[in-house]
């Protein structure tokens, strides 16, 4: 059994439509899947609509940008109404704002000597509704720039960059409360990212979002692949306190790949099969 909650697809930073991930999805033989593009139900919607076809179950889901105390802190949302008035409007304001920082990084870019066209983003994407950051890299690379997407951010893209624009975001508790008011679950993605690694904050910065209703955690993700420097044996480390963190508060445990398309394979991230069996009963798969 292998599943994947945390995808993206064309409708916001990642590459793939919402149909190839479908696809893709299948030939890899998922038990329960999951697009979760930043900000935008249009692509999940899709899928939804589409999934009929294949042989997985699917979840309607998203991640939507959130910042507490200056630092970032995504919510997950799955199993929502999309067609909840608060929710829909919320979205709106995320979607338009992520559309106005293309063309401010556009402007960063062509302020320091990096001739980059809107047109050159969306070749690298094709019907994308919404670019993002990694298709600002890919363009990069395409048209000689830098020689990797990794090279991209690191010297221009990432926060404290030349290039860097920050977006419009909310408050983790309002994201929750936007995702639990249209009867959603909400869990918080790839903890070790927030955290740091530091335990006792994790700890109370989990408390916190238990206390604006999160539901789950993220706990199987794609970490050996991104801290590379990060010794593997305390990644385990806090892999397990969180599974027993979850355990403790009686939270769902999830997992996912965060596959945009480029790097990463989606479905890739091992999950154990109970918790798999916990997420097809909590959702009535």
């Amino acid at each position: 059994m292998k599943i994947d909650l945390h995808c993206h697809s064309s409708f916001s930073d990642g590459i793939f439509t919402p149909q190839q991930l479908l696809k893709i999805a299948e030939n890899k033989r998922l038990t329960i899947f999951s697009i979760t593009d930043h900000d935008s139900v249009s692509g999940t919607a899709i899928a939804k609509r589409e999934s009929a076809n294949y042989s997985f179950s699917y979840i309607t889901g998203i991640e939507i940008s959130a910042r507490y105390k200056q630092e970032k802190i995504e919510i997950l949302g799955y199993n929502f109404n999309a067609d909840n008035s608060a929710f829909k409007q919320s979205l709106v304001k995320l979607q338009n704002s992520r559309k106005e920082r293309i063309y401010k990084i556009l402007a960063k870019l062509h302020e320091i000597g990096i001739d980059i066209s809107y047109d050159d983003i969306i070749k690298e994407v094709g019907n994308a509704s919404s670019p993002g950051r990694p298709h600002f890299a890919r363009a990069m690379k395409t048209k000689g720039y830098v020689n990797s997407v990794k090279e991209a951010f690191t010297e221009y893209l990432a926060e404290g960059r030349p290039a860097y624009v920050p977006r419009l975001t909310i408050e983790p508790k309002e994201a929750i409360r936007l995702i639990n008011q249209a009867n959603g679950i909400a869990v918080l993605p790839h903890p070790l990212f927030v955290e740091k690694h530091d335990l006792g904050r994790m700890e109370e910065l989990l408390d916190l979002l238990i206390s604006w209703g999160i539901r789950g955690i993220e706990v199987y993700y794609n970490y050996e692949n991104i801290f590379t420097n990060f010794p593997a044996k305390k990644i385990l480390g806090v892999k397990n306190f969180l599974l027993d963190y979850c355990k403790q508060k009686d939270l769902l445990v999830t997992g996912g790949s965060d596959f945009h398309g480029d790097k990463g394979g989606l479905g890739e991230v091992y999950v154990p099969k109970e918790y798999i069996l916990q997420i097809q009963s909590f959702f009535n798969l």
